[in-house]
């Protein structure tokens, strides 16, 4: 999940090139698309200035941070509500990070101590770690959440064992205060920015791989923020005072390729990037927050803005400042990520199509059928016969009819039938090329190549269903111009299935989560007509779509009675009601007998 907090004033997380206009020699302007706009929501509870804000990965609540004494507030979104203060802290919170899976929460503050938190309950679960000796300024947790990283105004960074709690290896000197630290996508890197320089770590090696002078070129200028675009090729960076630009370095030569006209008029505090990673936010004491794709869309607060995020489902900007608030603004219509687009590779008559999504399998075959009889060399229908065949399980039959596709006419859909059918035999390194070859006929069509790549990750995970299967999907749901929603659909079905098998083999906890995984996932699309949006996942392997979130609310809850956590099982009990419609909750206190059985 996106961190906050990085310079005297915060900073945010990962991002995404916008689309430029060039107006010099690597220098780009951002277009501007209205004046400004205001919040279509205003939270109100913090007594001093807003310093960090970030949105838990279910995408139903966020923890801020202000500077003042035990000052983070856990909130409930849907209802704008203070859910818990999480006290502990003895001085100004400064920094603040979320995991990715939502389980944790890290804040740090300006007497070098450090706080994780359990980020369900918001309650603590260590003592405060005296972590620095001086002010922690930012937090970025790795993306597998197995370490947190700190920087500090002590001139150190230091990296933390998430399971110990314990220092990992030796404290990273950095020369001077540092402002702000960001993983790069894989966590592979870790990029620093001083006062100084930005400074480039391989963790591996513990080796700098890069070292230069970034904003702070000019005095009094130092280096505030720092965000990787999603495929790590880039890494953007944010100056203080009279420096309003965002500058763009090559991650293989550090070298700067353009700078980005903001249009901010006072420093840039936060830089973040919506899910998409289309989107790039940036928050400053002008006291407007821009949203810069080929627009710039000023946002305007009372006061100094210090930070920002974007809401899980990527339709609303959070940020607070120096007016003590967090505010909630809508984005325009035409800039808020694609929900999908009803977008369709398989192109079939209506009466076989529908065939398909009910089910009735030996209508399909027999359209087909008729189709090649009347045209032996119908290379299509050979290739659609062979997907129903392989829904029928008829591994050989599909394979020779998407043999004889391809022999007819080489095509997109002939090899992404040989694919399935090879992937189903379980020759997956043939699948593999199969689906290879498929990928030459996308006419390089990023929705074609984008939905060609998930079906080949949906074909190699149930070949051999595992935890590393899964992960194909979570990389591509993180590059540019990716469909998110898509992927968190695949992911959800995935971890559904890796939970179905771990209940089936006694493990329980591991059940509990990944079903976990699954809601998480399925908060983006709850209330969605993905079925609709994406039918091909229906047509080609018989998802049942309408009903997987639901599945995955029951059957985590079964999970955790079955593992004995009951109070866990009340609590998922209780979110999945609360996120339910009427129906929806009809079904689920009718199915409670059952678990109560179970």
């Amino acid at each position: 999940m996106q961190p906050s907090a990085c310079k005297r004033p915060q900073s945010e997380a990962p991002p995404s090139l916008p689309q430029l206009y060039p107006t010099g020699p690597n220098f780009y302007q951002m277009a501007q698309l209205s004046p400004s706009t205001m919040p279509v929501r205003v939270f109100e509870d913090h007594k001093t200035r807003v310093s960090a804000v970030t949105v838990l990965p279910d995408g139903r609540r966020m923890v801020t941070s202000s500077n003042a004494w035990h000052s983070l507030r856990l909130w409930d979104l849907k209802d704008g509500v203070v859910l818990k203060k999480m006290a502990g802290h003895r001085a100004n919170v400064r920094a603040l990070a979320v995991s990715r899976d939502g389980r944790l929460i890290a804040s740090g503050d300006e007497n070098g101590e450090l706080i994780v938190w359990h980020g369900d309950t918001g309650d603590s679960l260590v003592p405060a770690i005296k972590a620095h000796t001086e002010k922690i300024y930012s937090l970025d947790f790795s993306s597998d959440g197995s370490m947190l990283a700190s920087g500090s105004w002590d001139d150190t960074t230091k990296l933390w064992n998430t399971t110990t709690w314990q220092p990992s290896g030796e404290p990273i000197s950095c020369g001077a205060d540092v402002n702000c630290i960001r993983y790069s996508p894989s966590s592979k890197l870790l990029a620093i920015a001083t006062d100084h320089d930005i400074q480039v770590h391989d963790l591996s090696t513990r080796v700098r791989v890069a070292r230069f002078t970034g904003h702070a070129v000019n005095d009094p200028i130092y280096n505030y923020s720092l965000a990787w675009m999603p495929d790590a090729t880039r890494l953007l960076s944010a100056g203080s005072h009279t420096d309003y630009n965002i500058r763009v370095w090559d991650a293989l030569t550090w070298e700067q390729v353009s700078d980005l006209c903001t249009g901010h008029t006072g420093t840039i505090n936060s830089i973040v990037v919506d899910t998409s990673g289309t989107l790039l936010a940036s928050a400053s004491s002008d006291r407007c927050v821009r949203l810069l794709r080929l627009s710039d869309l000023p946002m305007k607060h009372s006061g100094n803005v210090h930070c920002a995020a974007f809401s899980v489902d990527g339709r609303h900007i959070l940020s607070g400042g120096d007016d003590m608030k967090i505010s909630e603004w809508e984005l325009p219509k035409g800039l808020s990520p694609a929900q999908g687009s009803d977008f369709k590779i398989l192109v079939m008559n209506t009466t076989a199509r529908n065939a398909c999504i009910i089910g009735d399998l030996p209508t399909a075959i027999q359209l087909f059928t008729q189709q090649i009889d009347a045209d032996p060399d119908d290379f299509d229908s050979y290739a659609k016969r062979s997907f129903v065949m392989a829904r029928q399980v008829a591994w050989n039959d599909a394979l020779q009819d998407a043999t004889k596709s391809v022999s007819i006419e080489p095509s997109l859909m002939g090899y992404i039938s040989k694919g399935l059918a090879l992937c189903g035999k379980q020759q997956v390194h043939d699948a593999m090329a199969a689906f290879d070859l498929a990928f030459t006929f996308t006419n390089a069509d990023p929705k074609t190549t984008h939905f060609l790549f998930l079906i080949k990750a949906i074909a190699s995970f149930n070949a051999n269903a595992c935890e590393r299967t899964v992960l194909p999907v979570q990389e591509l749901a993180a590059r540019p111009n990716a469909d998110p929603l898509a992927c968190r659909v695949v992911e959800a079905y995935m971890r559904v299935q890796l939970g179905t098998i771990a209940m089936g083999d006694g493990l329980h906890r591991d059940a509990a989560g990944h079903f976990t995984a699954a809601v998480n996932a399925g908060i983006f699309f709850s209330k969605l007509d993905v079925h609709s949006t994406y039918e091909d996942f229906v047509v080609l392997f018989g998802w049942d779509l309408k009903s997987l979130w639901q599945t995955a609310n029951q059957q985590r809850c079964h999970a955790l009675v079955r593992s004995g956590k009951v109070g866990a099982a009340f609590e998922a009990y209780r979110y999945m009601m609360e996120m339910s419609d009427e129906p929806t909750k009809a079904i689920f206190r009718a199915w409670v007998p059952a678990l109560d059985e179970g």
